[in-house]
C-alpha cells in the first residue's frame, strides 16, 4: 500500500511550523521552523503604542522555508507521498483585500503600510472600536456578543476592521474586503483568494466574526452601519456562509506546488485558529479543557449541543458548533499574557547586560535567565505575604475581555528579591487559569480533565506543578512539542480522505499523555488563600480604571 503523508502548518506569533506526519500511523516524520524576518527586526510594530502588523510577504516567505526545509531530512521521494495540508494561525489576525482577493500589503503602493498589514492578534489600537460595539450590540434589537462572551474585544475582526477604515483614507479607498490570516493562506495555496470563491472558517467566522446560526450567520449591515458608517456593506462582501476544517478548500495550484515541492494533487483544508487545532491534536473529548500555552493561553472545550442548548456562556471568547470539532460545540477563554509576561521580565532583568557589549555572552546570560528562576520556584517557601501580581499586563480576555487593564505587584518590601517577583508573575498567570476554569464551572460547564500543550507546558515542570496547585486539578501534559501543527494536519487527513471524521482521526494521531502533575494539599490550601487575594487586588485595579 502507497503511504500517505500530510503536512500541518502552525503559524505563531513569531514563526511558522510545519510537521510532517504519516498519515497512517501517526508517526511524527519531520519537523521544521521559520520565524519572521521583518518581524523579527520589529518592523512595522509600535509597542508602546500596543501596534503589532504583519508583513503578508514575510509570512508566505516563512511558509516556503518552512515546507521545503522538510526535503533535505526525508527526502524528495517521501515529499511526492503528502495528500493533504492543514493551516492554523493565530487570531484574530485579518488583512485587508482588494476585489481580486489581493492583500494591499503584496501591492507596490501599500507595500509599506503597516495598515495594509495583517493586524495580529494582540494589536490592541482598537480598543475605543470594540467599546463602541458592545455599546451597540447591548442596545440594539439582538445582542450579538451573546455568544462571544458578551463583550467585544480590540483583539477581534470588526473592532480591527473599523480601526483601520479610520486610521488610513487611502487603506479604506482600495479595500473591498478583510479576511483573516487562517482563511487568507489556505486560499492562496489554493488560488480562491477571490471573494466569490474564498471560504471562510466556522472558527473565525464563530468566534472574532459574531457568525451565528440563530441570527442566520452575519449581524445585519444596518447594525455595522449604525456604529460607524465606514462599516456600510462589509457584510455582503463577507458572505454567510461557513465551513468547518474538515472540509476541502481545493487543491494546491501549479505554482505553490512547485514552489514547495509538493504534488499538485494535495488537498488543503479549511484553515482554523491555533488552539482551536492544537485541542484536536491534544485529543480534546467532551468536557476536557486544553490550555494551548504559548506568548497568551487560549482554553478550548469541546461539550455536546444537548449539554449547553441554547445557553450562552458569559464571559468567554464564543462558543461555535464546529469551531474545533464538527458536530459539538466549540468554546474558547484565554489570557491575553502568558509566556508574554515571562518574557516581559526577562527583559526587564537582562537591561543591564547590554552594557557588556559581549553580544554572545550577553545571548548566554539572558538565555539561562528563566530556566534558572523556574528551577527556584521547586522549593519556594510559600506564604501570604509574599508579592502578588495580576496578571493583565497585556489586558484581560477571559473572563469578561477588558483590554484596558495592566498589572499591578503588590505586597513588595526591601527584602522581595527577583524570584519573589517571578513567583509572584507565574503566580498571576496561574490565578488567570484558575480564573477561567471558574468562569466555566459556576455556570454549569464541568471540566473532566484540563490538559496543557505548547512549549511552556514541557519546558517547565515547575510552572506546570505551580498550575496544578492553583488549580487543585490535575494537570495532563501531552508529548507533542507540536499539537497544534499535529491538529492541523489531523483536519488535512480528514479533507484529503485518510478518515472519514475528526474523532476517528484523533484515535490514530493525536498526541498521547506526556506526565501528570498532581495538586499537592499543603500547597493548593495556601493558594487558595492567596487566590482570594488576587480577586480583591485585580477587583481594585478594574474599578480604579473604570474611573479613570
Amino acid at each position: 500500500m502507497t503511504q500517505k503523508t500530510v503536512i500541518g502548518v502552525d503559524f505563531g506569533s513569531d514563526s511558522v511550523r510545519s510537521l510532517l506526519i504519516d498519515a497512517e500511523t501517526g508517526t511524527e516524520l519531520a519537523s521544521c521552523v521559520a520565524e519572521y524576518q521583518d518581524w523579527k527586526q520589529g518592523k512595522y510594530c509600535q509597542p508602546d503604542a500596543q501596534q503589532y502588523r504583519q508583513h503578508p510577504a514575510d509570512i508566505l516567505n516563512a511558509l516556503t522555508r518552512c515546507i521545503t526545509d522538510l526535503e533535505p531530512i526525508v527526502g524528495a521521494d517521501l515529499m511526492k507521498t503528502v495528500v493533504g495540508i492543514g493551516v492554523d494561525t493565530t487570531g484574530s489576525t485579518p488583512i485587508a483585500i482588494d476585489h481580486d482577493g489581493t492583500a494591499l500589503a503584496l501591492k507596490d503602493e501599500f507595500a509599506a503600510n503597516p495598515n495594509a498589514m495583517f493586524v495580529l492578534w494582540k494589536d490592541h489600537t482598537a480598543i475605543v472600536e470594540a467599546e463602541q460595539l458592545t455599546s451597540k450590540a447591548k442596545s440594539w434589537s439582538i445582542d450579538y456578543t451573546q455568544y462571544v462572551g458578551g463583550t467585544y474585544s480590540s483583539e477581534w475582526y470588526w473592532a480591527k476592521l473599523l480601526h483601520v477604515l479610520r486610521e488610513d483614507a487611502e487603506v479604506a479607498a482600495n479595500i473591498h474586503s478583510f479576511v483573516e490570516m487562517c482563511d487568507w493562506i489556505p486560499a492562496t495555496l489554493t488560488g480562491t483568494t477571490s471573494p466569490a470563491q474564498l471560504k471562510r472558517s466556522r472558527c473565525a467566522s464563530g468566534h472574532k466574526i459574531l457568525w451565528h446560526e440563530r441570527w442566520g450567520g452575519l449581524p445585519e449591515d444596518a447594525f455595522f452601519t449604525a456604529v460607524d458608517p465606514l462599516l456600510s456593506g462589509f457584510v455582503d462582501r463577507i458572505g454567510q456562509d461557513s465551513y468547518t476544517s474538515d472540509v476541502s478548500v481545493g487543491q494546491l495550484t501549479a505554482e505553490w506546488a512547485e514552489q514547495l515541492g509538493l504534488p499538485q494533487s494535495v488537498r488543503v483544508a479549511v484553515g482554523a485558529f491555533d488552539c482551536h487545532m492544537g485541542a484536536v491534536g491534544a485529543g480534546v473529548t467532551a468536557n476536557d479543557l486544553v490550555k494551548v500555552i504559548g506568548t497568551s493561553t487560549c482554553d478550548i472545550m469541546v461539550v455536546d449541543h444537548d449539554a449547553i442548548g441554547d445557553k450562552a456562556i458569559a464571559g468567554i471568547c464564543g462558543q461555535v458548533d464546529g469551531s474545533v470539532i464538527p458536530g459539538m460545540m466549540g468554546l474558547e477563554a484565554g489570557q491575553s499574557a502568558f509566556g508574554d509576561f515571562y518574557a516581559w521580565y526577562k527583559r526587564l532583568l537582562a537591561w543591564p547586560l547590554a552594557l557588556l557589549g559581549d553580544s554572545q555572552l550577553i545571548e548566554s546570560i539572558e538565555a539561562r535567565i528563566l530556566p534558572e528562576l523556574g528551577k527556584q520556584l521547586a522549593d519556594y517557601p510559600l506564604n501570604l505575604k509574599q508579592p502578588l501580581a495580576t496578571d493583565w499586563v497585556n489586558g484581560r480576555r477571559t473572563p469578561h475581555a477588558n483590554q484596558r487593564l495592566t498589572t499591578a505587584i503588590s505586597q513588595l518590601n526591601l527584602g522581595s528579591d527577583a524570584v519573589d517577583i517571578f513567583h509572584a508573575v507565574v503566580e498571576a498567570t496561574a490565578f488567570g487559569a484558575r480564573a477561567i476554569n471558574e468562569c466555566f464551572e459556576t455556570q454549569d460547564v464541568p471540566i473532566n480533565r484540563v490538559i496543557a500543550i505548547g512549549g511552556i507546558s514541557r519546558k517547565s515542570a515547575e510552572i506546570m506543578q505551580l498550575c496544578a496547585d492553583v488549580m487543585n486539578k490535575p494537570l495532563e501534559v501531552k508529548a507533542s512539542d507540536q499539537c497544534c501543527a499535529l491538529g492541523a494536519g489531523i483536519f488535512a487527513a480528514v479533507a484529503a480522505g485518510v478518515f472519514p471524521d475528526v474523532a476517528t482521526a484523533q484515535q490514530t494521531l493525536a498526541s498521547k499523555t506526556e506526565s501528570v502533575f498532581e495538586p499537592r494539599a499543603d500547597k493548593a490550601a495556601l493558594y487558595s488563600q492567596r487566590y482570594q487575594r488576587y480577586q480583591a487586588l485585580g477587583g481594585f485595579i478594574e474599578t480604579s480604571v473604570a474611573k479613570e
